[in-house]
């Protein structure tokens, strides 16, 4: 397909920016990072990606695992789940928090929580990871 005519064009495409997160704050199993929505990471409509959005909560829930300096396993996904309940536009300032709830030997529950500059809660996510083997 030809890439001048194709609206997805300047739309998501993958993980390749999720670095663009900064982190502002992490203790062991809570992590904080502010980010921009860039027009790169949205849909043909203008807004976030959900694609980008699953990618963002699986990225910090993993983040949180690992700050953990006794155990920091990052694991691998068992289940991803991601509620999107505002749409976030190009331009706007995002608060995103990841926090492990429970880690057991050989899994680990985790959140993510995305709000807008406003504080409103615009995607909520769960993680189920497996940590391998202690």
């Amino acid at each position: 397909m030809d890439q001048g005519k194709n609206p997805f064009s300047v739309a998501f495409d993958g993980t390749r920016n999720v670095h663009t997160l900064k982190l502002v704050a992490a203790t062991p199993n809570k992590v904080t990072a502010e980010y921009v929505v860039k027009i790169e990471h949205c849909n043909h409509f203008g807004t976030l990606h959900g694609g980008f959005t699953a990618t963002a909560v699986d990225f910090m829930t993993s983040l949180a695992l690992i700050v953990d300096e006794e155990d920091s396993r990052p694991g691998v996904s068992l289940n991803l789940s991601v509620n999107y309940m505002k749409a976030l536009k190009v331009g706007d300032k995002v608060t995103l928090e990841g926090e492990v709830m429970r880690k057991g030997r050989s899994v680990a529950y985790t959140t993510a929580r995305i709000f807008n500059e406003k504080g409103d809660l615009a995607a909520h996510g769960t993680h189920i990871k497996h940590l391998g083997h202690s």
